[in-house]
């Protein structure tokens, strides 16, 4: 599993499109957190201030935080827009299960996949869902499961039974 962290300027639209892939994800029977900083600042980051160097423990407190789970086979989606590039770079270092998602003018050299707010929602969240398929992290949508006369079996049994 992985850590996906967003990137942008505006932390409703990544969340969106978060929620997106996270139902995606859920969809492909994945396990996933959602993690948004503005709703679990209070508790993460308790005893820091708002400086340089507390915003840096903050950003590798949420790093920690998706490496413990993702060790845990759950894919977590990170929604951070203030974490500074060189933290991004600290916790992609110390945690390397770690994807990075731009979104819109938000530009560095740490990003995985770069997204325009051109595109609607959904249309980033399927590149995403393309991306995460095309990396092997996820496997594709349609699988053959069963072999054609496994399914011609289980289609008789199932019109036996009046389902069909």
């Amino acid at each position: 599993m992985k850590t996906i962290w967003f990137c942008g300027n505006d932390e409703n639209t990544l969340t969106s499109i978060a929620e997106l892939v996270g139902e995606e994800l859920i969809n492909r029977d994945k396990n996933v957190e959602l993690i948004v900083e503005s709703e679990i600042r209070e508790i993460l980051g308790r005893g820091l201030k708002d400086n340089p160097e507390d915003r840096s423990t903050f950003t590798d407190r949420l790093g920690f935080l998706g490496n413990l789970l993702h060790r845990n086979d759950i894919f977590v989606l990170i929604i951070s827009p203030n974490a500074s590039v060189e933290d991004r770079k600290t916790v992609k270092q110390n945690y390397a299960n770690y994807i990075q998602i731009n979104i819109g003018d938000f530009k560095d050299l740490l990003c995985d996949l770069d997204l325009s707010l051109k595109n609607t929602l959904q249309e980033n969240a399927k590149e995403i869902i393309e991306y995460l398929t095309l990396e092997k992290l996820i496997p594709e949508r349609c699988q053959t499961v069963y072999s054609e006369e496994e399914e011609e079996e289980i289609r008789k049994r199932l019109e036996d039974l009046g389902y069909v």
